[in-house]
C-alpha cells in the first residue's frame, strides 16, 4: 500500500515531466514481467512488444492505428531506456519551469509523430531502405526526447549546461553535437531508421521553438486540443443558478493589486531567466527554481 501510495503521490504532484517518466517506466516493467513470467513457465508469450512498437510499412499502420503513439513510450532494451529517460530528466526539468509542462507534453507527442513521420517517408522513398520497409519496426522515446532536447536550445541557445570534466558548456552546441552523431550514424549504424526518427523530433523541436517566438505555439494548442476532447467525454454537472455582482471600488482596488502583483510576478521571471542565460540553470536556488515552476503553471 505505501508503494501505490508513493506512485499516486508522484503522478499527482510530480507535474508533466514525472508522469512521463512513469509512463515510460511503468510500460517498461509490464513487458519485462509478463516475458519472464512465461519464461520461467517454458512457454512462448504474447508478442506484446511487436503490439506496441511502430513501423514504416503503410499496410500495418493502417491495421494499428494506435500504434503512432504508444512505440514512443515503448522500450525493451533496459540501455535504451536507460539513456532515454535520463536525457528527459535532465532536460526536461528546464525545459518545463521555462515553458511549461503543457508545452513538455505537446513537444513530445509532436516530436514524436514527426520523428515516426520522417522515418516512413524515408524507408517508403529513399533507394537506400526501400527494401527494408516491409519488415522494419520502430519503439522508443528518442525522437520526442530529441524534440524537447533541440527544442529548448533552440529557444534558450545560450543557456549553460555544467557537466562533469567538462564543466559549463552552452546548450546549443550539446544539441548541435547530438544532431551531428544521428547525422553521421545513419549510415555507419545498424539503427539507421532510429536515427532518422531522432532527426525528425530534432527537426520538429528547431521548427516549434521558431514558430514559438512568432507567437504561434503548435505545441500547448495540440494539448489545449487534447484536453478539449477530454472534457467533451466527461459527465456535465447540473447548471447552478448565479447571481451578477456589479463591481465596487474595493472590487476594482483589487483588480488594480492583482495586476501589479502580475507585473511584479512577470519582472521576477525575467530576472531569473536572466540568471540562467548568464550562469545557467544550475546556478538558481531552490526557491528560484520552484517560483518559476509554478509561474509556468
Amino acid at each position: 500500500m505505501a508503494l501505490q501510495t508513493d506512485i499516486k503521490n508522484y503522478w499527482y504532484s510530480g507535474g508533466t515531466l514525472m508522469r512521463l517518466i512513469m509512463l515510460n517506466v511503468g510500460v517498461f516493467i509490464a513487458l519485462r514481467l509478463v516475458d519472464l513470467v512465461f519464461f520461467l513457465f517454458g512457454t512462448q508469450g504474447p508478442d506484446l512488444v511487436d503490439w506496441l512498437n511502430s513501423s514504416s510499412d503503410p499496410g500495418r499502420l493502417i491495421r494499428t492505428p494506435w500504434t503512432v503513439v504508444t512505440y514512443m513510450f515503448t522500450h525493451w532494451e533496459l540501455g535504451h531506456i536507460f539513456f532515454n529517460l535520463l536525457i528527459l530528466w535532465f532536460i526536461g526539468r528546464i525545459f518545463e519551469d521555462l515553458l511549461g509542462g503543457k508545452r513538455l507534453l505537446g513537444n513530445y507527442l509532436l516530436g514524436g509523430l514527426s520523428g515516426l513521420l520522417l522515418y516512413i517517408i524515408s524507408y517508403n522513398f529513399l533507394p537506400a531502405f526501400e527494401r527494408f520497409a516491409q519488415g522494419s519496426t520502430i519503439l522508443g522515446a528518442s525522437a520526442a526526447v530529441m524534440a524537447i532536447f533541440v527544442g529548448l536550445a533552440t529557444y534558450r541557445p545560450d543557456l549553460q549546461i555544467h557537466l562533469l570534466i567538462i564543466g559549463a558548456v552552452r546548450l546549443k552546441w550539446l544539441a548541435l553535437i547530438y544532431v551531428f552523431i544521428d547525422l553521421v550514424s545513419i549510415q555507419s549504424s545498424g539503427n539507421s531508421g532510429g536515427h532518422i526518427a531522432h532527426l525528425g523530433g530534432a527537426l520538429y523541436g528547431y521548427v516549434a521553438a521558431r514558430q514559438l517566438a512568432k507567437g504561434n505555439d503548435w505545441s500547448l494548442k495540440l494539448v489545449q486540443a487534447l484536453e478539449a476532447i477530454g472534457r467533451a467525454f466527461k459527465p456535465r454537472k447540473t447548471s447552478r443558478m448565479t447571481v451578477a455582482k456589479h463591481a465596487t471600488p474595493a472590487t476594482k482596488t483589487q483588480a488594480r493589486t492583482t495586476a501589479t502583483a502580475k507585473q511584479d510576478k512577470q519582472a521576477k521571471v525575467d530576472v531569473i531567466l536572466d540568471k540562467i542565460s548568464r550562469s545557467g540553470y544550475d546556478s538558481l536556488s531552490k526557491e528560484e527554481k520552484d517560483f518559476l515552476f509554478k509561474a509556468s503553471q
